[in-house]
């Protein structure tokens, strides 16, 4: 993985223009990383920092992931797709279907102004 922090130009703009929007959103945005695996790290990264920042929350269908956030990262990265085609039967589907799939383990709820937390479907 390339390095980057939280600081970076991309990411700073990757994260202003994913604010508010679901998880599919800084997946989206993040296709500067044409490498599905490079672009899945800084994907987990981002999620990890913003999460650690207060920025985010993570949840699952409406409650609120309250584990460590390390073991939240790492829901992620055991069950993530082998590859960006993660329905073989369905050749033309788009990887982001796959956040909406039941397997994957949290969307996410993004923090207002006033201090609480706006899930983004």
């Amino acid at each position: 993985m390339k390095n980057i922090d939280i600081n970076d130009d991309e990411i700073k703009e990757v994260i202003y223009y994913s604010d508010g929007q679901a998880i599919t959103g800084l997946w989206h945005r993040l296709d500067i990383f044409t490498d599905f695996f490079e672009r899945r790290d800084v994907f987990l990264w981002v999620l990890e920092n913003l999460l650690r920042e207060g920025r985010i929350k993570l949840q699952k269908n409406g409650i609120f992931l309250d584990s460590p956030i390390r073991d939240q990262i790492e829901a992620f990265r055991k069950i993530w797709p082998k590859n960006d085609k993660p329905y073989p039967n369905h050749p033309d589907a788009d990887f982001y279907l796959w956040f909406f799939d039941p397997i994957c383990p949290a969307g996410i709820a993004w923090r207002k102004e006033d201090g609480s937390y706006e899930i983004a479907d």
